[in-house]
């Protein structure tokens, strides 16, 4: 097995205008993202220096800054975008986003619909 050093954020929402129909993205609804950021934390482990690591607070600012800021009819693109400039910050890092539109005006009522991208090291 495998294990592989990561840095995560967890439950972070804000509300945005994606969705496929026009009248989706006239409004605005919440999502919740959860990241996965895997990259060697052994330096940062030893030197207790945030240069050595992934900062969580840029990463939050990334997520927050496309998903209000932006419009996606698909959340597949708004996560890639996520994850790309997250590995544009992070050159080395893989990626794991898990991106929830929360309430989806979909039959039964779903609690979330969502995705999940994995994108390992360049």
């Amino acid at each position: 097995m495998t294990h592989t050093d990561c840095v995560f954020v967890r439950g972070l929402e804000f509300e945005g205008n994606h969705g496929y129909t026009a009248a989706e993205r006239r409004g605005t609804r919440r999502f919740r993202v959860d990241l996965t950021i895997e990259v060697p934390l052994a330096a940062a482990a030893a030197s207790d220096k945030i240069g050595d690591t992934v900062d969580y607070w840029k990463i939050s600012d990334i997520v927050i800054s496309l998903g209000t800021k932006s419009t996606y009819k698909l959340i597949e693109a708004l996560a890639g975008s996520i994850a790309r400039k997250i590995q544009e910050l992070y050159p080395h890092a893989g990626v794991i986003i898990q991106l929830e539109k929360l309430a989806p005006p979909c039959p039964g009522v779903p609690a979330a619909c969502g995705v999940r991208l994995v994108l390992p090291p360049p």
